[in-house]
């Protein structure tokens, strides 16, 4: 394995993915008998339990060569159901802060990871499972955390992202920015495993709008709970 140390059995069929270490230790304290299994090149790997299931947490980096690696790990290891939980930001003014967003499909930059796993023959549309999908949005509603679905661009140049560029994202259809997740629904629609992301808006980069720390934190231990909930019912 490129990335992920673990031995055979070690990593369950259920995991989540995530960018930030921060946000994986969220997650991590709500699991019990939690156990590091493969720590490499800065990417740390859990296993525990919830609900009485096992369940994996990785951390996937930054970047979608990054996360690809991560991503072809687990699937080669067993992983069979994978949600990524990370952050975002706004390019529509109806999006606010602190909103959960779940992408319904992403738009991205042919051209890295996918073409080279492709060559030149097409794209591929860059869809979640609808189950996953359908289930989380009933979870993140009831938790009153109002999910709005839509169109995500995924964005290979973090600098570039200015008050012109969201607004022409959001000309084009996307609801919100962020780095890593179109190379989520790119691998495991090539390897046949179900996946779902979800995103915190931290910000709004039409409006300037910022999610205060404390509300990123508070938000980011519901999301946590209902995305374990998911994997687990």
């Amino acid at each position: 394995m490129a990335i992920i140390k673990a031995e055979k059995g070690q990593i369950s069929d259920k995991v989540v993915i995530l960018g930030n270490l921060d946000r994986q230790k969220i997650i991590n304290s709500y699991l019990k008998n939690t156990e590091k299994v493969s720590e490499f090149a800065g990417y740390h790997t859990y296993t525990g339990e919830y609900n009485g299931k096992k369940i994996t947490t990785v951390f996937h980096g930054i970047g979608i060569p990054s996360m690809a690696l991560v991503v072809d790990d687990l699937i080669g290891m067993g992983a069979k159901q994978i949600v990524r939980f990370g952050s975002s930001f706004s390019v529509s003014d109806k999006v606010k802060p602190g909103t959960s967003i779940l992408p319904i499909g992403y738009s991205y930059n042919f051209g890295g990871v996918f073409k080279q796993y492709l060559g030149d023959e097409y794209s591929i549309a860059l869809t979640p499972d609808y189950g996953m999908l359908k289930a989380e949005e009933e979870k993140l509603s009831a938790a009153g955390l109002g999910p709005v679905v839509g169109n995500v661009f995924t964005s290979d140049a973090l600098m570039t992202h200015n008050k012109e560029f969201a607004q022409k994202l959001a000309k084009d259809g996307n609801i919100a920015v962020e780095l890593e997740g179109a190379g989520l629904y790119f691998i495991a629609k090539l390897r046949g495993v179900k996946a779902l992301s979800v995103h915190l808006a931290y910000g709004n980069l039409v409006t300037g709008e910022q999610l205060p720390a404390d509300k990123i934190s508070e938000n980011e231990k519901k999301i946590s709970e209902t995305l374990l909930e998911l994997l687990t019912q």
